[in-house]
């Protein structure tokens, strides 16, 4: 019996020789276990049959793969607009009216109305105030471009200019031209002045000057009036103000105003010896 089965390997063992496989050896299958490329056939048989061995070996996990939960994405609550409380029935509603401003819109009172026209030609025409006559000017060039009065008015405004800077160099203030003072031939000088007039002006001067035409004689209006009429380009004043200046030892305001009477064809009198230059 021992005998057969050692006649039986022998035998297969032939076999295997006979057919090209020959058996694997130790070093053979240690370079299969390290992954090195098989030397020939029978090696890459013997790789193919230890893989299979050690896949089929390999335990399986346990643990199943649970799938991702998707993440919930939250939506957005929607806004809504709240309901308008309705307005009863007997109430009214009063929406306000909107208003144009309009630089070149004409005047709500008049608008090219004759009446209207000359109304505002006599409220410039007693105005004092040279500031408040500006004013008047330009609002009724602006309602009646075209009228009978443009070229006065023009000529008032222009006027008017001219005696608030005067009014301002002097430092006079706008009360100076509204005295409740005075009569008739003094309102009408005041009224003349305001517009430009230099002999209105000087002719205020004297009043104060001599206490005349119905106010008080103070040095101090007439000194201020004497001022505003040689600004107007009077040369009496811009002389009796210089000799004012030489009594009080203003030395650079005679000069000053002495050379403007001069420039403006004033004829003084014999030069006194009192004068300091």
């Amino acid at each position: 019996m021992a005998m057969a089965m050692g006649v039986g390997t022998a035998l297969a063992q032939t076999r295997a020789w006979v057919g090209g496989i020959q058996p694997a050896t130790p070093a053979a299958l240690v370079r299969e276990e390290a992954g090195a490329p098989p030397r020939n056939a029978t090696d890459r048989v013997r790789k193919g049959a230890v893989k299979h061995r050690i896949q089929k070996s390999k335990p399986k996990s346990r643990i199943k793969h649970q799938p991702k939960a998707k993440a919930k994405v939250k939506a957005k609550p929607q806004l809504t607009a709240e309901p308008r409380p309705k307005t009863p029935a007997n109430i009214k509603v009063v929406r306000p009216k909107l208003r144009r401003f309009d630089n070149l819109q004409r005047s709500a009172a008049v608008k090219n109305d004759p009446t209207g026209m000359e109304a505002r030609w006599q409220e410039i025409q007693t105005a004092l105030r040279p500031a408040s006559l500006i004013v008047l000017c330009e609002q009724f060039e602006r309602d009646f471009p075209a009228s009978q009065f443009t070229h006065q008015v023009g000529v008032v405004a222009a006027s008017a200019r001219q005696a608030l800077e005067i009014q301002r160099s002097a430092g006079l203030s706008g009360d100076f031209f509204e005295d409740a003072v005075g009569d008739s031939a003094y309102r009408e000088n005041l009224r003349k002045a305001v517009r430009g007039d230099k002999d209105a002006a000087y002719g205020i001067a004297l009043a104060y000057k001599t206490g005349t035409a119905g106010v008080d004689a103070s040095l101090r209006r007439m000194e201020q009036w004497l001022h505003f009429s040689a600004e107007l380009g009077s040369g009496v004043a811009s002389w009796e103000l210089a000799e004012i200046y030489n009594r009080d030892g203003f030395i650079a305001d005679v000069a000053r105003f002495e050379k403007k009477a001069l420039d403006l064809g004033y004829q003084p009198p014999p030069r006194l010896p009192t004068r300091g230059y």
